[in-house]
């Protein structure tokens, strides 16, 4: 039997616990209590390598309205698990319908499968069973390295094998050197995981405001439609194997757990995927057979009207407030609208992305707008000064800090530059690249007596001694 993606990364955790003489055919239960899970500080490095590898190697959307969507429902559904530990959610530009779990909380999840979704329910229900893996902790074991294998390498082949770039199979053999292993008494544990995510995801769904029937819903949709792929069925259905024994009990779990549910105020999924359309040619398979909204088509033409140079297209402020008045929980329709006075009537503009920033405060999607339309419009200290005040409040950070890089480098400010392009990768995990950003900045730094240069250098100092000090 061909594993599956996930049990050759579950089997390959297993492999990395066992000290080097212990590895033999008799693979331990991945559930077994004798199986310790490996301490924070290991599991913290190889989160942060995975999620440097994630960024390094592939494409990932950086919509901030796409990541902002993305993050609400993630930390929406964190907050219902009673765990205080960090997540991240992040949006692969791939069009295989998949999402995945990695080291330490880092979600993953396709392009294809937001296209795939019908409702922001569907959707929820995936990030939830994802989440469900991280809290149940299916992917963390004891780590030990052997044959000088580094953190680094690890964390990026689990990133291959996991977003579908490098066969699983041949990825493996390349880290195990060809031993011998039967792997068979794994596929059971893979299973048990998939039963387990969906138990514990599914109450996560009911408790986050989510219609717990939607993870069984979705799942079995894809699973009748995969006898249309000729060649393959979509990913996830390789990563997460659905058998009707699993849909009936994620059925009955629903059941269960259902109380009463009421339809979400507000979906914004059908314009989420219209950007991913219009913006980053993300089409689903169905798109031309789709009708849309008068509301929607007007979400559309000023897309194209905003952020296509070669469109003839003119923003229409009158259909977004036309909008706004039909659908007053909808926020998208809100930042469309202030995106629209700021190519028209920056001093109207501010105002509002002031009030959007009182009504919507953990939306960071609102202050790099906001920043933006202040930069654009030769206001690059007033943009600066209002990233440097507010980006510390939002846990994701990597867009801000990198958009207050651009716009240091619009004033010349060089060491600026280095030193927020070093907040912004420390904020990815990328300790290296943290490093020696840090150390330029000192560089350029020509005031040895300023404030700038007394905090770099402890930042330097605190990099090198302790490797994982916050920056602040």
């Amino acid at each position: 039997k061909k594993m599956n993606r996930r049990t050759l990364i579950l089997t390959f955790f297993i492999l990395l616990c066992l000290p080097k003489a212990s590895i033999s055919s008799n693979l331990p239960d991945l559930g077994s209590p004798d199986l310790k899970d490996y301490d924070s500080q290991t599991e913290t490095a190889l989160g942060k390598a995975f999620s440097t590898a994630l960024h390094k190697y592939y494409d990932l959307i950086q919509d901030p309205i796409v990541l902002s969507y993305i993050r609400r429902i993630g930390e929406k559904i964190v907050s219902e698990t009673g765990q205080n530990r960090a997540f991240s959610f992040n949006v692969i530009n791939n069009n295989e319908i998949n999402a995945f779990a990695g080291p330490n909380g880092v979600i993953g999840i396709h392009t294809g499968l937001i296209n795939a979704a019908k409702s922001e329910d569907e959707l929820a229900s995936v990030i939830a069973h994802e989440i469900a893996h991280v809290t149940q902790r299916h992917l963390s074991r004891r780590f030990e390295y052997q044959n000088n294998t580094s953190v680094a390498s690890i964390a990026t082949l689990i990133a291959a094998i996991l977003i579908g770039s490098q066969d699983s199979a041949a990825g493996m053999a390349t880290y195990l050197g060809g031993m011998g292993l039967s792997t068979q008494e794994q596929l059971k544990n893979s299973r048990i995981h998939e039963a387990e995510a969906d138990y514990f995801g599914i109450q996560y769904l009911q408790d986050a405001g989510y219609n717990p029937e939607a993870m069984a819903s979705f799942f079995a949709r894809l699973s009748k439609s995969a006898q249309l792929y000729e060649f393959k069925p979509p990913e996830i259905l390789l990563t997460h194997p659905v058998t009707d024994n699993r849909l009936a009990k994620a059925r009955a779990r629903a059941s269960q757990v259902k109380t009463t549910h009421r339809a979400l105020k507000t979906d914004s999924l059908r314009l989420i995927q219209i950007r991913l359309v219009h913006l980053h040619n993300n089409r689903p398979d169905n798109y031309q057979n789709l009708t849309f909204t008068p509301s929607e088509i007007c979400y559309k033409q000023n897309l194209a009207a905003l952020y296509k140079p070669n469109s003839q297209t003119k923003t229409n402020l009158s259909c977004i407030e036309k909008a706004i008045k039909k659908h007053p929980e909808q926020r998208l329709y809100k930042i469309m609208k202030a995106n629209i006075l700021a190519k028209e009537a920056p001093e109207k503009s501010e105002q509002y992305f002031k009030y959007l920033a009182e009504i919507y405060p953990s939306d960071f999607s609102i202050l790099y707008y906001h920043a933006s339309m202040l930069n654009k419009n030769g206001r690059a200290s007033d943009a600066a000064s209002l990233l440097t005040k507010l980006t510390p409040k939002f846990h994701y950070q990597y867009l801000l800090y990198s958009k207050l890089a651009r716009i240091y480098a619009n004033l010349n400010q060089t060491n600026k530059v280095y030193y927020y392009d070093a907040l912004a990768n420390y904020n990815i995990g990328n300790l290296k690249k943290t490093q020696y950003l840090i150390n330029q900045a000192i560089k350029k730094t020509k005031d040895k007596n300023s404030k700038l240069y007394s905090h770099l250098q402890r930042i330097q100092s605190e990099l090198i001694e302790n490797k994982e000090e916050t920056i602040k």
